[in-house]
């Protein structure tokens, strides 16, 4: 289940024995939050295919969640619905049409230059190695971060309005991100560089698919535009990692 909120989206585990029946127990979700989020989305799984439903709450009681659907039961075939919340600075700019080939290029120059990266070959090393010698990579990657950085700053100026945005959300499908305004359909350019964090460098196209109303500004729920295959295997990779982790806390908890 999403759970968005004006500051937050929540990637919540539930259990039920019909979700179609649209009660679920969530694990780990306060009662504020779901009384008081902005948007609410149930997914499940039926026959290996992937259904979901934008929802309202009927009633939350003994960690049970009664759910009303208020948008059609929808389908789809792709198995990179995967979602992690996240809450980095990334940086955007509105696209025009008639700039979309200009920023496909733009979108595959970075995304192919931080691949080639030492940080991106270092890290992919990282996990196999000893302690120590993980230590010494650790310094690379301060030391190679900082080069970025420097790179990053030095192509920004071949791009005109950027702007500061928080990165809510990532999916190998889409983003979720904040900004000032935006309908659906609107093309924006977004990347994450150096400057912001070390977890996940990358530059896409993203087409606004819902657009949520906040108290400041919007929340945008996009699909990519324009990714090339290498950079989305990245990102699937990642979050399919972070899922992980994530689920193993909630093991170690229960």
């Amino acid at each position: 289940m999403i759970v968005i909120s004006s500051e937050k989206v929540q990637v919540i585990q539930c259990r039920s024995e019909n979700p179609a029946s649209f009660v679920v127990r969530p694990a780990g979700l306060a009662e504020e939050d779901a009384l008081n989020a902005l948007y609410l989305r149930l997914e499940w799984y039926d026959k290996d295919l992937l259904h979901y439903a934008v929802c309202a709450v009927k009633e939350f009681s003994d960690g049970s969640l009664a759910l009303s659907p208020i948008s059609d039961v929808k389908r789809d075939e792709s198995e990179q619905f995967h979602i992690i919340d996240t809450y980095e600075t990334v940086e955007f700019r509105h696209v025009h049409e008639s700039e979309l080939a200009d920023y496909k290029q733009k979108t595959d120059n970075i995304n192919r230059r931080f691949r080639n990266s030492l940080t991106a070959q270092v890290k992919n090393l990282l996990s196999e190695e000893s302690v120590t010698n993980q230590y010494i990579f650790k310094l690379l990657l301060q030391i190679d971060g900082k080069l970025d950085e420097l790179l990053a700053h030095k192509l920004d100026s071949s791009i005109d309005g950027l702007y500061e945005c928080r990165l809510l959300a990532m999916s190998g499908a889409g983003l979720i991100f904040t900004t000032d305004k935006a309908v659906p359909g609107d093309c924006f350019f977004i990347q994450s560089t150096p400057k912001y964090t070390s977890n996940f460098i990358f530059a896409a196209l993203c087409r606004a698919k819902e657009v949520i109303n906040a108290p400041a500004g919007v929340i945008v729920i996009s699909d990519f535009a324009h990714l090339d295959e290498t950079s989305r295997d990245s990102i699937v990779h990642f979050v399919f990692e972070k899922e992980r982790e994530k689920l193993k806390r909630i093991r170690a908890n229960v």
